[in-house]
């Protein structure tokens, strides 16, 4: 979060073996004014000096997903998520327009400020019920076949406001969903995540009107955060890269695959989602045992995502905790390549 960081924590940051950092200037659940271009420039000064690494504005789209009472989240208990339902995919509740004068202004801060793009996060915060196209269809008193044009479109009019704003822009999304193409199958049809399609109208308008665009794939849904072992993460990145195949060469030149990891301290250190499934069960004890997994991950993908998260007491901007983990990456860089500097991402 842009409000959170200062020159301390971006000095800590300058020191990491990191190429970049993604920052956000509205949160998943920030239902004010969109921050407009101005006001971001002059929080990123207070805090950026002239040597920072790149900094790659954060979009959510959580900005236009309606609230589901259900899920008892209490961060969409405001009158702004509880005007429409599922996606304000007609844009009559005002919240797409939000969401991609967002995306906009993130565009025109990355390519004002030379960095390679953005990050955008398309998890259905609000509603994860809203993931279903038949529940979706539901939500929004649309057809199935209206739900897949309306969603489709708002990814063509993504690819359009990009090729505008920043024409050569590295569009990060930390998800595609394409590995999930049975997410829900409805009258015998498979259907992808609903956030699927918004990836899919973005990279179809990049094709057709030749847009100089570039689409990474994070895998935070086709590979995850963590692995049993290096092996399952072998294994994981090369079952992704099978059912990406006819995807890649159908966008060849436009979409790239990304590789995701979060880390821990050790096992004492892990809580919440950090305990449960592969996170929990893996192989390895603590930020040393994770550098065999991310010398693969390095070595796979040119671009990768690290999330430094405190539920495994990785504080990534805290000079206490940074440079164990400083020290990890970077000796997992080095077995990945030989030297420093020569991948980019995060």
């Amino acid at each position: 979060m842009s409000s959170q960081m200062d020159q301390q924590k971006m000095a800590q940051f300058d020191r990491s073996p990191y190429d970049g950092l993604a920052v956000s200037f509205s949160d998943a659940y920030e239902t004010s004014p969109v921050p407009p271009l101005g006001a971001m420039r002059a929080q990123m000064a207070s805090w950026k000096g002239p040597a920072t690494k790149d900094v790659w504005p954060w979009v959510y789209l959580n900005r236009m997903i309606g609230a589901n009472a259900a899920e008892g989240n209490p961060l969409t208990n405001v009158p702004y998520f509880q005007r429409f339902q599922g996606l304000d995919l007609d844009g009559k509740a005002g919240a797409q327009k939000d969401f991609l004068e967002n995306w906009r202004n993130a565009l025109q801060l990355a390519r004002r400020t030379g960095v390679p793009g953005i990050v955008c996060d398309l998890e259905f915060y609000n509603n994860y019920q809203a993931y279903d196209l038949a529940e979706l269809a539901r939500m929004t008193a649309l057809s199935r076949p209206g739900v897949l044009d309306s969603l489709r479109e708002l990814g063509a009019r993504m690819a359009d406001t990009a090729a505008k704003e920043y024409p050569d822009a590295t569009l990060w999304f930390l998800f595609t969903g394409f590995t999930r193409a049975d997410y829900r199958t409805v009258e015998g049809r498979p259907y992808y995540l609903a956030a699927t399609y918004i990836a899919e109208g973005l990279l179809d308008e990049i094709r057709q009107r030749h847009l100089r665009l570039r689409i990474l794939s994070g895998g935070e849904v086709g590979l995850g955060y963590c692995h049993a072992s290096v092996e399952d993460l072998r294994q994981s990145i090369e079952k992704r890269a099978a059912v990406f195949a006819p995807l890649l060469q159908k966008y060849i030149g436009i979409l790239e695959l990304a590789g995701t990891m979060t880390l821990w301290s050790d096992r004492a250190a892990k809580k919440n989602w950090v305990v449960q499934g592969a996170c929990g069960s893996s192989s390895a004890a603590d930020a040393e045992d994770l550098i065999p997994y991310m010398e693969l991950l390095f070595r796979s993908y040119r671009y990768n995502w690290i999330y430094g998260s405190p539920n495994g007491g990785y504080l990534a901007f805290d000079p206490a905790s940074a440079p164990r983990f400083d020290a990890a990456i970077a000796r997992a860089k080095d077995l990945a390549f030989g030297a420093p500097g020569s991948q980019r991402g995060f």
